[in-house]
């Protein structure tokens, strides 16, 4: 469609050249009464202010009327399909992603599409999860709508935005505005509209982290802090910090850290982390087990596992997903033999 509107309009612009240096050789016109005489003619006003006095005049204006006016109701007939099929895909395309939208369960929404919040979406989206984007700014709107993305262009602070993002089916809501008083008010929106939602929010200045948290903020994340953080141990202890993102951000190697809850007949209760074989049968390694609100850090091999224990694990991608389908289905893992 652009090529052709491109090729309409240089024709047009040929057409009106060609129409005002003949009037202007034939009629002994001004450049000004050419133009605006040429006009006139394609466009089949016809105001009857100029009169053709020679032959050739006439001869030269049925060609341009023939012509020009084809010309321009060529030109005219593409920006009309143009604007509509514009305005109907647009408004095609908001359907079809307000139905997607409606649809999703357990999805994360993020409020803001700036620099953090860009962040977060590509790295659910890596992950393979499921969010809707919240953004004020149409040109960042835009941008994620062409990136696949499913977006709501308007206000997050706004209720109505937030249903329609589907808060209260989502699992967890990211609010990364660029100003922490707003972010402060989509955290009370949020758990008003859905209490049992995870919000991690970010902060900008550190007196904002208590009213976050008042505001019922599960976890309150610091940008500044943590590229702050992150500089210094560069410096400090470059080879541990390059082998973590290596791990963390390397797409070949697709190393992951999982959480996995033991539910109520899991073959891995009351078994240690040695006899239940996850390390020498799957090869994930448990770093942490979080019982009853306290954390067990580097757990030793004896420590025994049990029932809505939640365990840290970390390892390849296809190591922690049979780990998972393993506790899951309650199918014991080959007894270790120690002898």
């Amino acid at each position: 469609m652009g090529r052709r509107i491109g090729l309409a309009f240089l024709a047009l612009v040929i057409t009106l050249l060609f129409g005002t240096t003949g009037l202007m050789v034939t009629e002994h016109l001004s450049l000004a009464q050419a133009f605006y005489f040429t006009v006139e003619t394609i466009t089949t006003v016809g105001y009857g202010d100029f009169e053709i006095k020679s032959d050739a005049g006439h001869v030269f204006i049925i060609i341009l009327m023939i012509g020009g006016a084809g010309v321009m109701l060529y030109f005219a007939g593409l920006m009309m399909a143009f604007l509509i099929e514009g305005q109907l895909a647009g408004a095609y395309g908001r359907r079809k992603m307000n139905k997607k939208i409606e649809q999703l369960q357990d999805h994360i929404i993020v409020c803001g599409a700036g620099r953090v919040g860009k962040q977060v979406l590509y790295r659910l989206r890596k992950e393979g999860h499921p969010s809707v984007v919240i953004e004020l700014r149409e040109d960042l709107a835009q941008e994620f709508i062409e990136e696949g993305y499913l977006v709501i262009h308007n206000d997050a602070t706004q209720d109505d935005v937030l249903k329609k993002a589907g808060i209260v089916r989502a699992k967890g809501l990211v609010t990364a505005l660029p100003d922490d008083s707003l972010n402060v008010f989509v955290t009370l929106t949020a758990k008003g509209l859905n209490p049992n939602i995870q919000v991690v929010a970010r902060m900008d200045r550190l007196e904002s982290e208590n009213k976050l948290l008042r505001a019922g903020a599960d976890k309150v994340i610091s940008p500044a802090i943590l590229g702050g953080w992150r500089m210094a141990m560069s410096i400090l202890k470059p080879i541990s910090i390059d082998y973590i993102e290596t791990v963390i951000q390397d797409h070949n190697i697709e190393m992951e850290i999982m959480e996995l809850k033991v539910d109520q007949g899991s073959c891995l209760i009351g078994r240690t982390l040695t006899t239940s074989g996850i390390k020498q049968q799957t090869g994930a390694m448990i770093l942490a087990i979080v019982r009853e609100n306290r954390v067990i850090s580097n757990p030793s091999a004896q420590e025994e596992i049990l029932e809505r224990d939640l365990l840290i694990v970390l390892g390849l991608r296809d190591q922690l997903r049979l780990l998972e389908k393993v506790a899951a289905n309650h199918t014991k893992l080959k007894p270790v033999d120690f002898g």
